[in-house]
């Protein structure tokens, strides 16, 4: 028996131990039949199973897509093809589920790295209820790695994979593992710590051992320590001077992708950051970069009054002369920096800001500028309009930003009366504006609802109305969250009660009068439950079942079951969590999932390719990572063949951050009308990468996100599918795809 079997059984058995009963039936499986995961050194038996190869990863194409470990082969998974083993391991790991952890303990033993990196992936997505034993079972693995130096051999990297693994796991074990490593100055430093930042995600805080740890690395010039703090929301204030002298140094660093950390940990350091951020805000572009700036504006936010402040003053600063060319710099990517400062001022604006709002409320291109020139600068106009409103909605500052009607103007009314409360005439122009034809506008006024219990009668009109406007999901998605959220806002009297105030010999009422959900809410709920929404829809039908839970609505059981048998896993697990709410036990609660349909078209014709788009920002395009994401590389590319995202309003961009398109509505919430299921893998975001927008697992559809800069969060959560090439920083919130074609 060779040298590297008898490695791999003694690496499989290591992380049997660690992983503990869970893993160790699988895996004493694999010791005791030869150790088949093993690569082989004979030429014929290789060349026999890659010529064997097609029909084989055929069927993991579809297991993968149909979400079926069952129906991952066993001989893809223990082949002598490191091919075969990795398409098998990336199946399990976008499985993920139960039964899917014991191939994937496997995967992890493999000396194939990459097959290893899908191993860990997978179990880092698996790890509920045995998140200790899996990260045990990760650390061995790791030891391994150190060993034969291994970690880095492409875009799937093993280091990395483990490293992230361990992170979403998390817990006491995951955290003072993963700060070892980082002490240990080595080469898991970097990876330990974009993992501590997923500890830090998903708990919330860091301990203070923790933190002291990634400041000394910081301090040592690795600008990764920093990452962990603009995760966690809540940590030792004694820590914010020694943060805000590290992220200082660490500015000093050679410009880099990474160095944006920094700019995250002053936002964390408190208000004595103020002076350091207005300084990178307000920089020349050869000095910080365009995200560090914006990321630096937008930190000045969230630091009070000295923050706002200072955020006026960078705006001044950014401001374009008056002469066209200057003023041109705003269909460019000054247009992101203007409107972060203006976000960052707040809705409270100090006094020190008004004479640079009053600056911008005013500003206009000189002669005719192009159309979407002129909305970049309607939307500046009105967002410090609405500022300098103090709340008055009529005001003529508003009423001059831009012509009535417009989505521009109409966002700065809404603004302006949610400043207040909503009544008397006010109540009125609310009501306008949440039957705006603008979507979002729409959606924000009746979102408006939750903080503004005064509407009363009007907001119940408002929302039984949304619910019933089925041609706009996100509109009754909005409705239905509002419901859900505050069901005393759906409330009224109870026909008893109304009938006896009109009685004479009725008793006196009560301080606590009976109270029934408005009938017309109940209505227009039942109406929108039984409404054939498309598949792709989630949200909105989650939204719907959450709300009529919520209200005991009649029905509301029926739904819940309907949506536990739902091909959707997203879907079925909120409809799990909805009939526990309705007092079911878990066993009743259980949605096993059903058969599901394959992507038969991608799966069988996969292909990739380049998009083209002309848009309002110029021509943009996407290369497609068809080996990542075939179903969605061919998916996306076929619907812009017939014309799907020509018209489309790119409608989500947060500048410095991501640009979102691919809802033909513009709101958010729609798709193509066909859900996709994801192809997440361990590859990390940067600047320019292009992901899957999702509701949830997958509920991927026709949307896409271009990354803006590097987001360690977005890895392994969303499904990589390629890079994004031209000026996509340039793009604002509403500019069009006027056409896309593939090359």
């Amino acid at each position: 028996m060779g040298a590297g079997v008898n490695a791999s059984r003694r690496r499989l058995a290591a992380i049997a131990a660690a992983a503990g009963a869970v893993a160790a039936a699988a895996l004493l499986w694999t010791l005791l039949h030869g150790g088949k995961s093993a690569g082989g050194s004979d030429a014929s038996m290789q060349d026999a199973s890659i010529a064997a190869a097609n029909p084989t990863l055929a069927d993991l194409a579809r297991a993968e897509d149909m979400r079926q470990a069952d129906k991952v082969p066993e001989e893809a998974r223990t082949s002598r093809d490191p091919v075969l083993r990795r398409r098998a391991a990336r199946a399990l790991a976008r499985i993920a589920d139960a039964a899917s952890q014991s191939g994937l303990l496997r995967a992890l033993g493999d000396e194939d790295e990459e097959t290893a990196a899908w191993g860990a992936y997978g179990l880092g997505f698996s790890c509920r209820g045995h998140e200790d034993a899996f990260v045990r079972a990760l650390g061995a693995r790791a030891v391994d790695v150190d060993l034969r130096d291994a970690g880095a051999s492409g875009p799937i990297d093993l280091r990395s994979a483990i490293a992230r693994a361990i992170g979403r796991c998390g817990g006491p074990v995951a955290e003072v593992l993963l700060g070892s490593w980082v002490r240990a100055k080595g080469p898991w430093r970097a990876d330990a710590a974009y993992a501590l930042g997923d500890v830090a995600g998903r708990r919330g805080r860091l301990d203070d051992d923790t933190i002291t740890t990634l400041l000394d690395a910081a301090g040592d010039g690795v600008l990764v320590a920093l990452y962990p703090f603009s995760r966690a929301e809540h940590f030792n204030d004694a820590f914010a001077t020694r943060l805000l002298d590290v992220a200082k140094k660490s500015l000093a660093s050679p410009p880099s992708t990474e160095r944006v950390f920094a700019v995250h940990a002053l936002g964390k350091a408190g208000a004595d950051a103020v002076p350091e951020l207005s300084r990178i805000a307000a920089a020349s572009s050869p000095d910080f970069s365009w995200q560090e700036r914006i990321e630096a504006v937008r930190a000045l936010g969230k630091l009070g009054d000295p923050g706002r402040a200072a955020a006026a003053e960078v705006l001044a600063k950014l401001l374009p002369g008056k002469d066209a060319m200057a003023m041109l710099a705003v269909s460019g990517d000054l247009y992101g920096a203007l409107v972060t400062a203006l976000a960052a001022i707040g809705s409270e604006p100090p006094k020190s800001a008004i004479r640079v709002l009053r600056d911008v409320s005013v500003l206009r291109p000189p002669g005719e500028p192009p159309p979407q020139l002129a909305r970049r600068f309607a939307e500046l106009r009105c967002r410090a309009a609405s500022l300098l409103s103090a709340g008055a909605y009529d005001s003529s500052v508003i009423a001059a930003c831009d012509a009535p009607g417009t989505e521009a103007s109409e966002r700065a009314r809404l603004a302006a009366l949610l400043r207040r409360p909503i009544v008397g005439p006010r109540r009125a122009a609310w009501l306008a504006l949440a039957k705006s034809t603008h979507l979002k506008v729409r959606e924000d006024a009746l979102a408006a609802i939750e903080a503004h219990g005064e509407l009363g009668e009007v907001g119940l009109g408002a929302l039984a109305a949304a619910l019933e406007d089925t041609s706009h999901p996100g509109v009754v998605a909005t409705a239905a969250d509002v419901l859900y959220a505050h069901p005393e806002r759906a409330m009224v009297l109870s026909a008893k009660e109304r009938h006896d105030a009109l009685d004479p010999r009725a008793p006196p009422p009560t301080a606590n009068p009976e109270q029934d959900v408005s009938p017309a809410v109940a209505k227009a709920l039942r109406a929108a439950l039984a409404f054939e929404w498309n598949e792709d829809l989630v949200e909105t039908r989650i939204k719907l079942v959450d709300a009529a839970v919520a209200l005991r609505v009649a029905g509301a059981r029926e739904a819940a079951r309907k949506a536990c048998a739902d091909p959707n896993v997203t879907v079925r697990e909120a409809a799990a969590k909805a009939l526990r709410a309705l007092g079911e036990g878990s066993a009743k609660a259980a949605c096993p999932a059903p058969t599901a349909m394959p992507a038969a078209k991608e799966l069988d014709a996969p292909h990739g390719g380049k998009l083209l788009f002309s848009t309002d920002a110029g021509e943009l395009s996407i290369v497609f990572d068809s080996e990542l994401a075939p179903v969605v590389s061919t998916r996306i590319l076929d619907l812009a063949k017939a014309g799907f995202y020509d018209g489309n309003v790119i409608h989500r961009v947060v500048p410095g951050f991501v640009v979102q398109f691919g809802d033909p509505q513009g709101d958010g919430y729609g798709g193509s009308g066909k859900l996709l299921r994801c192809e997440t893998s361990p590859v990390p975001f940067g600047p320019l990468d292009v992901g899957v927008a999702l509701a949830g697992r997958d509920t991927g559809s026709s949307q896409l996100f271009v990354t803006l800069g590097r987001y360690p969060r977005l890895d392994g959560e969303y499904a990589r599918v390629g890079h994004a090439e031209g000026d996509w920083y340039a793009v604002a919130e509403g500019d069009v795809i006027t056409h896309a074609k593939v090359e």
